[in-house]
């Protein structure tokens, strides 16, 4: 059940809606990330920032007019720069560091160690406007803290290397920088926040998925229950109940499909009575004919005999009208009883099964019915039958025989032995029947159990063959709860196998 449920309509629904439903889920997670990603970032940059521009723009470029200035000032102005998780270095305009604030809470501060290239592209990266003339320097007027006066603000470049966040800010004059405050921040905070909220959303995103799952199911399955119904429907109809309905009541496209299928299987229902009327009518028809022609019949073959008995020699053209009279006498008389024998099949008489030793039974067939061939060589292979038992009507089997080796007596020569023999098993006896005829093609052998069949040259007319015989052979094969094979080719033979239980599986049954 679980494995074939993605195989059903239901599940690849659900498996469909569900994959959306993820994909879109993982797409919202990327978004959010990135954007979360990008807004720490900003964040984290401006908390660097703002604190750095507002000591800068009080001191001013006059605390660091010179490199002398910031050669001398450098660990102060890192001091100022610097907080508990912020690092600063104080470069020169080379690169070359002069003070450096360490990060981390006291005692386990390390300075920041940052790459030279990593230093170098930094620096390059932080802008230098352009010098105008005209412009007035700014007037420094002594004070504690070296410069009163409010300057403009700092350039800086921002950059993320060797997992941090590292903020450059020019030192000195606008257009002439003397130096660099190199501000840096670890990006484990950050990370940590994107790693904490990227689970949070997976955690939810799977239990939106399987709730999502749950509901998709429940809604589905109210969705398609009309659908199964008529389903259910088609199925018991199949097993032959004709007068179900799916009685389908929703306007949508489902609703509309059972109200279809409902009036085709009236119109199928209808047709089909119709159709098993006529048939019915026809059985009715070639049981009362049959009857009807046994007794002229008989009567014919037994006038038939009694001249041929007492036939005047002397007028041999009136012997020979006699005798083909008498052939097509006993030709009709065959084809009404299996005319007969097919309309009780198809009104499912019940059978007379009964446990049957086939040697005793095979004497008895050949000692009984040999003669009907007398110009023909049987070879009886009585060993193959030793201890074969078989559950089947003794009837039954006799007709299947008789058909079988009838067959095979009208289409092969007679030079060619008719060879019977049987393989017996645990469960099941199979009866072969053998000729050396010119055997049967592909047509022919897709065909030779439907009645009526006559298909090739030598199963036409004049054999005296009317195409029952092999269909017969079917039917009570079938009702005998047994079966009947063929192994032919052109050329090569035929050979009838008649299949059917065996007694003792009939026992173990």
């Amino acid at each position: 059940m679980i494995r074939s449920f993605p195989h059903t309509l239901r599940g690849r629904i659900l498996l469909s809606q569900l994959g959306l439903f993820a994909v879109l889920l993982l797409g919202l997670g990327i978004v959010q990330s990135s954007i979360l990603s990008g807004y720490l970032h900003d964040s984290t940059v401006d908390s660097i920032k703002q604190p750095a521009r507002t000591e800068l723009e009080v001191l001013g470029p006059c605390f660091v007019r010179t490199a002398a200035d910031l050669d001398r000032n450098a660990q102060v102005l890192a001091q100022l720069l610097g907080t508990g998780n912020t690092g600063v270095k104080i470069l020169d305009r080379r690169g070359a560091a002069l003070a450096d604030h360490a990060v981390g809470v006291p005692g386990a501060a390390t300075p920041l160690e940052l790459s030279a290239p990593t230093l170098q592209a930094l620096i390059a990266s932080v802008p230098t406007p352009p010098r105008r003339s005209g412009t007035p320097r700014p007037r420094c007027t002594p004070g504690s803290a070296g410069a009163v006066n409010r300057a403009p603000r700092p350039a800086t470049a921002t950059t993320s290397a060797d997992d941090f966040v590292l903020v450059a800010v020019a030192l000195g004059p606008p257009a002439r920088p003397v130096g660099y405050a190199i501000l840096g921040r670890s990006r484990s905070g950050e990370e940590a926040t994107v790693h904490r909220v990227r689970n949070i959303f997976a955690v939810g995103a799977l239990a939106a998925l399987l709730m999502g799952a749950l509901v998709s199911l429940v809604l589905t399955g109210l969705a398609l229950r009309p659908l199964r119904s008529v389903t259910m429907t088609a199925e018991e109809i199949a097993a032959g109940d004709l007068h179900r309905r799916a009685n389908i009541r929703t306007r949508d496209e489902v609703g509309r499909l059972g109200s279809a299928f409902d009036r085709m299987i009236g119109r199928l229902e209808e047709a089909f009575s119709r159709v098993t009327q006529s048939e019915q009518r026809m059985r009715r028809f070639l049981a009362d004919a049959s009857h009807e022609l046994r007794t002229p019949l008989t009567a014919l073959r037994g006038t038939s005999q009694v001249l041929l008995r007492h036939g005047d020699e002397d007028r041999p053209e009136v012997i020979e009208a006699v005798r083909d009279i008498h052939d097509e006498a006993v030709r009709l008389s065959h084809l009404v009883d299996d005319l007969l024998t097919l309309n009780r099949l198809d009104a499912e008489e019940s059978l007379q099964p009964e446990e049957i030793s086939l040697p005793a039974f095979i004497d008895d067939f050949a000692d009984r019915y040999a003669s009907a061939w007398s110009d023909r060589e049987f070879d009886f292979d009585r060993d193959a039958f030793e201890r074969a038992r078989v559950w089947a009507d003794p009837e039954a089997l006799r007709r299947m025989l008789l058909n079988v080796v009838d067959n095979a007596a009208k289409y092969s020569s007679a030079e060619s032995p008719i060879r019977v023999t049987a393989e017996a098993g645990p469960q099941t006896v199979a009866i072969q029947v053998s000729d050396g005829g010119p055997g049967l093609s592909e047509e022919d052998q897709r065909h030779v159990f439907e009645r009526f069949y006559r298909g090739s040259e030598s199963r036409s007319r004049r054999t005296g063959g009317s195409g029952l015989g092999l269909a017969i052979v079917q039917a009570l094969a079938q009702r005998s709860a047994g079966s009947v094979s063929l192994d032919t080719a052109p050329g090569r033979g035929t050979t009838v196998s008649i299949t059917l239980p065996t007694a003792d599986s009939r026992e173990l049954a």
